[in-house]
């Protein structure tokens, strides 16, 4: 049928349309995009219905639709196809074995052959692989794949054989050195080496024969033997171990050595023992300082703890207890001391006791340097006692200034700005209180000065000295006796004191600085008290000089200055 089809379709028809009516049909419509969509629309559809016809029709009739009847002779497969397809998985096969046989029979070629078994084994596995390559030569491909497959097997046998000759050998060895090495645990595992060394014989004798793999298997067997007595020997010199520690934490010093001792006899050189060993030395010294720390630590106590666990360390430097209760002890000590130091800087500082509080705080600071909260307080307790100490100096002042003591007074106010160099009040105090020391000074020395004058029998400068000293003096100070004396004093002798002089007329007599030199007989004059010197002088006549004291409330008599010295005479 597709023949026909074929050839059918290679022929040209020729079709006449015949129209009677030809010329006389009106002109066609014109196309537009709207005609051409529709008629594409429907066209498609209209092959799909044909298609669907044409496929559907023969299954009427001879019960398959075209498409099945295609799909059935696509899959179709001739008998002579699948026995070549066979042939060539095999030779593949085939030629892939003895590829890999003839790598691994290289390999085995360079092992040593040094007994006979060996020999026999790799004469077997040589004429058989011959065989096999005979059969490939043949083109006997399934038999020379399952030759090649058989020489494979045993050259995988030799080849684990042979590795097991070396490993066997090793195993033998070994269990002898360790037979030798276990021999201390001889008596702790009764037998195990008796039994492992029969064990050993018995895989000598395979080895001797070729049977590598299975000599290999009783040394192992052999090895398992002797981890007995291995564990044996360990579980022993662990329990004496573990027994002397027990007896370093009681102090039990005889038996501890023994311990170490059967364990160091089972071990030799081992360290743990030695160890254990030197510790039990002074083990009961180091027990009586450790149970002192303690008894001391329950007391609270810290410091002699410390010492104590300290004194232990020293005998024996691997006793955590004695190093773990020194570090403890210590951080007790400090924290006590670091509590109690707070404890009372606290107290004070609530009653403002402000030099207490900073030293605790600082005693404080010396355990724990780094506590930011005692930082805080030390800091604030300095600024109210720096607060305090300026309230207090300024308030001195005051109280020094209150009472006239004008000097303590200075002195308070220089505190007051020592501590606080701004501070007006104490700045002005400072000022007020040392003019009031330089007044009192002036005005000392003025009452001195006038003192000395009156003396001096010098009234009216001494008159002058008094009235500045009291012009300097401040207002609140009150004359002392001594002053009221001075000024009682000079308010009298400073008034005048009527003296009568009396002379020849021919003399020119003169009175210190208060009179001229002048002549009379007799005359009166009103002096005021002091001493004088009167001179008389006369030509042809040596003078005469005299010293004249005049005193208020004293009438001298009448002075006679007369020269009568003549220098004739």
């Amino acid at each position: 049928m597709a023949e026909e089809t074929e050839s059918s379709s290679g022929k040209k028809h020729r079709v006449i349309h015949w129209n009677p009516d030809a010329g006389n049909e009106q002109t066609a419509r014109r196309w537009t995009w709207r005609r051409i969509a529709g008629w594409s629309v429907g066209g498609f559809f209209a092959l799909l219905l044909v298609a669907g016809l044409i496929n559907r029709l023969p299954k009427l009739v001879v019960g398959k639709s075209i498409s099945e009847m295609i799909l059935a002779r696509g899959t179709a497969v001739p008998s002579g196809s699948a026995d070549a397809s066979a042939t060539f998985v095999t030779q593949a096969k085939a030629e892939q074995a003895h590829e890999m046989v003839t790598k691994s029979l290289a390999e085995i070629r360079r092992m040593p052959q040094d007994h006979p078994v060996q020999l026999d084994q790799m004469i077997f596995i040589e004429k058989s692989f011959r065989e096999a390559e005979g059969m490939l030569e043949n083109r006997d491909w399934a038999a020379a794949y399952t030759a090649f497959d058989a020489v494979g097997r045993d050259i995988d046998a030799y080849g684990k054989n042979a590795k097991a000759k070396g490993e066997a050998k090793q195993a033998y060895d070994t269990i002898l050195v360790r037979v030798k090495d276990l021999e201390l645990a001889r008596s702790l595992a009764p037998g195990v080496l008796e039994n492992a060394l029969v064990v050993a014989g018995t895989g000598r004798k395979l080895l001797e024969d070729g049977n590598f793999t299975g000599a290999k298997r009783v040394f192992d067997g052999a090895v398992a033997e002797l981890k007995k007595a291995d564990q044996a020997l360990a579980d022993y010199v662990r329990e004496n171990l573990l027994t002397g520690q027990k007896a370093l934490t009681k102090g039990e010093k005889a038996e501890a050595k023994k311990a170490f001792q059967a364990a160091l006899e089972k071990s030799p050189g081992n360290e743990d023992a030695i160890r254990g060993l030197k510790r039990a030395e002074n083990i009961d010294r180091v027990y009586a300082l450790l149970q002192q720390g303690q008894n001391f630590e329950k007391q609270t106590h810290y410091a002699e703890a410390a010492d104590s666990y300290q004194k232990a360390f020293a005998l024996d430097a691997m006793s955590a207890v004695a190093q773990e209760g020194a570090a403890r002890a210590a951080r007790l000590e400090k924290e006590t001391k670091f509590a109690a130091a707070q404890s009372a800087a606290d107290a004070a500082f609530k009653r403002r006791d402000w030099a207490k509080a900073i030293t605790e705080y600082e005693n404080a600071l010396k355990v724990y340097p780094t506590k930011g909260d005692v930082q805080t307080a030390l800091k604030t307790a300095k600024e109210n006692a720096h607060k305090d100490a300026v309230q207090k100096a300024l308030a001195k002042g005051y109280a020094y200034e209150n009472q006239h003591q004008w000097k303590e007074a200075r002195d308070a106010y220089n505190e007051t700005l020592q501590l606080e160099p701004d501070q007006q009040d104490a700045r002005e105090g400072y000022i007020r209180a040392g003019n009031v020391i330089r007044a009192l000074l002036e005005y000392d020395r003025l009452i001195d000065a006038a003192e000395e004058l009156a003396n001096k029998a010098e009234f009216q400068a001494a008159y002058r000295r008094f009235n500045d000293a009291m012009n300097s003096k401040p207002t609140y100070l009150e004359a002392s006796d001594r002053v009221l004396q001075l000024r009682a004093l000079l308010v009298q002798q400073t008034q005048p004191v009527e003296v009568t002089f009396k002379s020849d007329g021919k003399t020119w007599v003169s009175i210190g600085t208060f009179k001229a030199p002048s002549q009379f007989e007799s005359a009166s004059f009103k002096i005021y008290p002091g001493d004088y010197q009167v001179k008389g002088s006369r030509r042809g006549y040596r003078d005469v000089n005299m010293s004249l004291q005049v005193r208020n409330g004293t009438q001298p008599p009448a002075v006679v200055v007369e020269c009568t010295d003549s220098f004739k005479g």
